[in-house]
């Protein structure tokens, strides 16, 4: 399915400029569940330190905890604060703008490593898949990461050493797992593409400009333990897209030379089908298995339109795969088994058609219920009081949005420095009012504790503890955040001006 130029210069763009409208208006649900809020307060001590972190005072304070987390999103993040004064902005702007700018990559690389036609199915079969919208709006820093990978794979295929070794830094200096599955991927298609090798290889100098970021991980190694993935109960998948899916593999394989690249990501991300099962088909690695599709796609309606062969009508039978994709059912985790659910296409979903499901990742995490609590906590404390709560994932919002520090933490894959009680540490609970949690604190301990009720509201209790004031430490800089930037601004700006450059021809 070739379009003609008018229709390459308006149709995917018209298509992405739509589906982003969609997305934006969705502007008040924004952010979503639990990694937003772990980044925004980790972007806001890097704003109070003046620079990146290596260690977080701010989660398990005061005793606090290495701080393992790439620092490429933070520093996007602290600037949209320093610039907007709004964490709830800076959120939301960060928020709203990955998910289109992925669908606009994905769709710039494919139509230059593939072809148009692939390119604009790409991006319509892109569309499709709600949870992995959703997702990418969870997992930013998995989505920026994917952004850079596709175009790491650009740079090589377009013979642009320089910018492929520095989208191949920033891809570890955004995401810890993703860069392994980049190396798995690059791997698999050299070995699919000998002429590319010495690309590769010219490559792989960026992983130089890595070794700090390695020298800091391996230092605090001992830090990092496995957890629980309870998100691998929310599976879903859309049969029908992997059916076409498993069409663009058999293609990919036919055709050979640059059409190995969709194969050769899916290898990457395999290793994610073991113990990541959610990360593995709702994720990131949804992103090969898009790809795959869209070569699929395009073979399909190619094979749909050969009675009559215009341009218009290819189109309009990649426009009907859409469709059927998007009215097509879902297999998804439901009431501790797999449930059908029907129809259940991205689009339905953002124009709000009754019989759309909602997901579990589709509730917003700042209701107003939560603002208000913020700023009580925010009137009530003073900054360094150190907080606590039977809902660290909750907390962690409230403690962003009042720029306090807390005893507990959000995300547990890091452990803390030394062996602390949190209730002890902190001067302030704030219990929200949730049925007993195993493991949990329970209210009969805190009222044994000298903490007296001073708020409540329909949904937490807040408590002060008597006595001596302990107070979290500020963070401190590894670097000053003015020289931070401007590095990102220099890797940012050479891979933009070398793949801006005339290109050699891609080899077939």
């Amino acid at each position: 399915m070739t379009p003609s130029p008018r229709w390459s210069r308006w149709l995917p763009w018209g298509s992405l400029g739509a589906f982003s409208a969609l997305w934006l208006a969705r502007w008040p649900s924004f952010p979503l569940v639990l990694d937003p809020s772990y980044h925004l307060f980790i972007a806001e001590q890097v704003v109070s330190a003046g620079g990146p972190i290596g260690y977080e005072w701010w989660e398990y304070a005061p005793v606090g905890r290495p701080h393992l987390y790439p620092p490429v999103l933070h520093l996007l993040l602290a600037g949209l604060l320093k610039v907007s004064g709004s964490p709830v902005l800076a959120i939301r702007v960060i928020s709203v703008t990955l998910l289109p700018l992925l669908l606009m990559t994905l769709f710039l690389v494919t139509r230059r490593l593939l072809t148009p036609s692939i390119a604009l199915t790409s991006l319509w079969m892109g569309m499709v898949p709600f949870a992995f919208h959703l997702h990418s709006a969870v997992a930013l820093a998995a989505t920026l990461g994917m952004v850079e990978l596709l175009w790491f794979f650009q740079a090589v295929e377009a013979q642009r050493p320089i910018a492929a070794g520095l989208l191949i830094a920033l891809v570890f200096y955004s995401h810890l797992g993703l860069p392994w599955m980049t190396i798995l991927a690059v791997g698999c298609y050299a070995g699919m593409r000998p002429a590319l090798r010495r690309q590769l290889a010219k490559a792989s100098w960026g992983l130089l400009l890595v070794l700090p970021w390695w020298w800091h991980l391996w230092s605090y190694r001992a830090a990092m333990h496995q957890f629980p993935r309870y998100e691998n109960a929310l599976i879903e998948l859309t049969p029908l897209l992997y059916g076409i899916a498993l069409v663009g593999a058999w293609r990919c394989w036919r055709l050979k030379g640059r059409f190995f690249w969709p194969l050769a990501c899916w290898v990457g991300f395999l290793p994610l089908a073991s113990g990541f099962r959610y990360r593995w088909l709702v994720g990131e690695g949804m992103l090969p298995v898009i790809l795959l599709t869209g070569v699929g796609a395009d073979w399909v309606a190619e094979r749909m339109a050969t009675a009559r062969t215009t341009e218009g009508t290819r189109a309009l039978a990649g426009v009907t795969l859409f469709l059927a994709l998007c009215l097509s059912p879902t297999l998804a985790a439901r009431d501790g088994g797999m449930r059908w659910v029907w129809p259940d296409g991205a689009p339905l979903h953002l124009v709000g058609v009754p019989w759309a499901k909602p997901k579990t990742l589709e509730a917003g995490a700042l209701t107003p219920g939560m603002s208000r609590l913020a700023e009580r906590v925010a009137e009530l404390t003073q900054p360094g009081d150190i907080l606590w709560s039977n809902a660290p994932h909750a907390l962690g919002l409230i403690a962003a949005l009042a720029h306090r520090p807390m005893s507990c933490a959000m995300l547990s894959e890091i452990a803390p420095a030394k062996p602390a009680d949190p209730l002890d540490a902190a001067q302030w609970v704030v219990w929200f009012k949730l049925d007993p949690t195993p493991g949990v604190v329970a209210m009969s301990r805190l009222k044994r504790a000298p903490f007296h009720p001073v708020a409540e509201d329909d949904l937490a209790m807040i408590f002060r503890r008597e006595g001596e004031r302990q107070t979290a430490r500020i963070p401190q800089a590894v670097l000053p955040l003015g020289i931070a930037w401007m590095l990102l601004a220099v890797v940012i700006g050479l891979a933009a001006w070398d793949l801006s450059r005339h290109s050699a021809a891609i080899p077939v």
